[in-house]
């Protein structure tokens, strides 16, 4: 504050401009940040939300499809008779002969084909003699469509009829091309057909190592498929429906995949169980949109995953797909052990493969639904919306759609960038704005501040013009006001002291009245060679009787007034005037060598004037002088009323010389000292008078002068 203070009024006004206009950018600046942020955050959480929304009804509808076509195709009459046709005919193979060499074969075709492609996807070291086929039936349909396939291992379902000669290979060539067709019109990834009774897989579009086991004690009697084989067939209910989560399939290499089920019934015959095996495919498509996530408004960093009770990925990630160098970096991250990471590489998807436990999984497994700002399965702060994902009685999974909280709020970080940079811009422009405005509104207040230093210096008739009619033009008129009653009050009391100084000088000899200007108190001098002259005017106050109070001092004021002028034609100072006595001295500021021929003629001067009042008033009064020359001392004397007077010796003899010549000499005439005797006895004419007794001087001869005196 202290700072502040002492600034200018422009510093003050400039910083208070340029304080509100930032604090303005500011304000608005927070303002739209956090109103946009908070209009962005509810676009995008509404935008995934619904996004999450969609993609569950869509899930769900496939899910509904699937299942109503599954029931469909266990009413069709043609998968029934195919059930029951395939069913006898296999059952009719048990009989038929498996060389050795049939079985080397196969045992190569585990060895060279399945294994090697199964390793890739499962842990540990599968053998061919875990997953061969014990059963004869099975060694001998895998022969020959699996072995003897002329097609490979992805195409060995475009085989419609192997060349054994047997009733199955008949009936597999009336039926296959009606499930082929199933299978690759609604993206099934297999067909299977089972025996109610046995578990045995009777007919699968797909050949590969299932075909021909049993799900009862074949190879793959623990996996999933086998699971919703056991319970369709508890089951035994027309038109029932179940399936199983995605689980690593070992026919299918390991690949993920799901199973739908319904039973198969001739009249009220369970005669089989349909099983759809479910790619991910249909599954990843919906999620991710056909891969198009910009279009559904995801941005570079948004995505919608499916989760399984297992916490394990259910559908593709999107950074896999888009980055996976970046994507595998941050499994690396993660800690995921380098095993996953490579089946996740090799399979190019995450599914049933990599670990999803966060904090939103959790909370939409327990049920919950909502959103939030979470870390995403890659460690990533994330807007989220998750919610669960009931598809059946033993299939809850977790939905959710997310986006990078960097991106989400990309446009409000860009906004405040762009803030900086307008800031940035706008202070510097502020500053020039504020500087030019504030020296605008002070300029009158600089016109003021120079009118009233002209003021103090001394200058008068002092104007300030302030174009405006604002409250500067007002006070400019007061200040204008003011300054012509200064000059006016200047003018008036230089008037007056150049009275009083006029007065002083009649008062006091012009010396000591610049003295006393000056400031001088006591002012004392000592003047060593100065002659005197003490005045009376003797019988002037007998003669007041005769006249009015104005022509007495009228008259009075006449001749001392005539005593003055004279007094300046000699150049004699004038001391002062106390009734009809008059005081001057000459050689009192100014030596002179001619001050006693000075005050000679000066008295010679008075007996004239007076001589002639006298006569032109016809009245009776004369005028004796008495004058000495010495040292003496001139003062300042009184407080209230000041007069200058002069004390010491030669003044008193001065006085007592008039004294001695009203009572002794002559009418109009001139006593003097024997001092000024011998130096002008030689320029006048003295009458000596005798010797008289002066006091502190003793004996003295003394002269009289009168007018007329002058030697020719």
């Amino acid at each position: 504050m202290k700072f502040f203070s002492r600034l200018s009024i422009q510093s003050k006004l400039m910083l208070m401009l340029l304080a509100v206009s930032i604090a303005s950018i500011l304000v608005i600046s927070y303002v739209g940040y956090t109103s946009g942020k908070e209009a962005i955050l509810e676009n995008i959480y509404y935008q995934i939300t619904e996004l999450r929304n969609s993609r569950a009804r869509q899930v769900q509808s496939y899910f509904n499809y699937v299942q109503n076509h599954a029931i469909t195709l266990a009413e069709d009459p043609t998968v029934i008779e195919a059930t029951v046709s395939f069913t006898d005919s296999f059952n009719q193979l048990e009989n038929e002969e498996v060389s050795s060499n049939m079985i080397s074969e196969l045992w190569r075709f585990y060895e060279k084909e399945f294994i090697p492609r199964l390793q890739m996807n499962v842990d540990g070291n599968p053998t061919v003699l875990s997953y061969f086929p014990k059963e004869n039936i099975a060694r001998y349909l895998q022969y020959h469509y699996l072995v003897k396939n002329p097609y490979d291992v992805d195409n060995k379902s475009r085989l419609d009829m192997a060349q054994d000669g047997s009733k199955y290979s008949e009936i597999h060539q009336n039926f296959h091309k009606f499930f082929r067709s199933i299978t690759t019109r609604f993206d099934y990834r297999n067909l299977f057909l089972v025996d109610s009774e046995t578990g045995n897989i009777v007919y699968s579009v797909h050949k590969d190592t299932g075909f021909a086991t049993s799900f009862k004690d074949g190879p793959y009697a623990y996996s999933g498929a086998a699971n919703l084989f056991e319970t369709l067939q508890n089951n035994r209910e027309r038109g029932a429906f179940e399936v199983i989560d995605f689980t690593s399939f070992r026919p299918s290499y390991g690949q993920p995949v799901a199973f739908i089920g319904s039973p198969i019934f001739q009249q009220s015959n369970l005669v089989g169980i349909l099983l759809l095996q479910l790619p991910v495919n249909e599954i990843n498509r919906i999620m991710t949109g056909n891969f198009q996530w910009k279009k559904d408004g995801l941005g570079k960093t948004g995505e919608t995953i499916l989760v399984g009770s297992d916490y394990l990925m259910r559908s593709q990630s999107r950074f896999l797909v888009e980055n996976p160098d970046t994507y595998f970096k941050e499994l690396k991250k993660q800690n995921i052990s380098d095993r996953i990471i490579q089946r996740i590489k090799e399979n190019n998807s995450p599914i049933l493969l990599q670990e999803v436990k966060t904090n939103s999984i959790e909370k939409a497994l327990k049920g919950e639904e909502g959103l939030g700002i979470l870390d995403d399965y890659r460690g990533v702060s994330s807007l989220v919306a998750y919610a669960p994902l009931k598809l059946s009685d033993n299939l809850d999974w977790v939905i959710l759609s997310k986006i990078y909280v960097s991106e989400a709020f990309e446009p409000i970080q860009i906004f405040g960038k762009r803030v900086l940079v307008t800031s940035a811009i706008l202070v510097p422009i502020v500053t020039i704005l504020s500087l030019f405005l504030s020296r605008r509104l002070v300029m009158p207040i600089y016109r003021l501040i120079s009118g009233t230093k002209k003021i103090t210096s001394g200058q008068s008739n002092v104007v300030v013009t302030v174009p405006s009619d604002d409250e500067f033009c007002q006070l400019a008129g007061a200040f204008n006001k003011m300054a012509r009653t200064i000059d006016e009050e200047k003018e008036a009391l230089e008037e007056q002291i150049r009275k009083n100084d006029a007065l002083l000088l009649k008062t006091l000899p012009a010396p000591i009245v610049k003295r006393l200007k000056q400031g001088e108190e006591k002012i004392a001098d000592k003047f060593p060679h100065v002659t005197v002259l003490s005045a009376n005017i003797v019988g002037f106050d007998e003669q007041c009787d005769l006249m009015s109070a104005e022509e007495a001092v009228g008259l009075l004021n006449d001749i001392i007034s005539a005593f003055d002028d004279a007094a300046q034609r000699h150049d004699v100072e004038k001391i002062s005037t106390v009734g009809t006595s008059y005081l001057a001295a000459s050689g009192l500021f100014v030596p002179r060598l001619d001050r006693d021929k000075a005050v000679i003629e000066l008295g010679l001067e008075m007996l004239r004037i007076v001589r002639a009042f006298s006569q032109e008033k016809h009245l009776k009064f004369e005028i004796r002088i008495g004058i000495y020359s010495g040292e003496v001392i001139g003062g300042l004397l009184g407080k209230q009323k000041f007069i200058y007077n002069l004390i010491g010796n030669t003044a008193k003899v001065a006085r007592f010389l008039m004294i001695v010549n009203s009572v002794e000499g002559k009418p109009n005439s001139i006593l003097i000292s024997q001092n000024l005797y011998e130096p002008l006895q030689e320029f006048y004419q003295f009458f000596k008078m005798g010797e008289i007794d002066i006091p502190s001087q003793g004996k003295m001869a003394v002269w009289l002068l009168s007018d007329g005196s002058h030697k020719k």
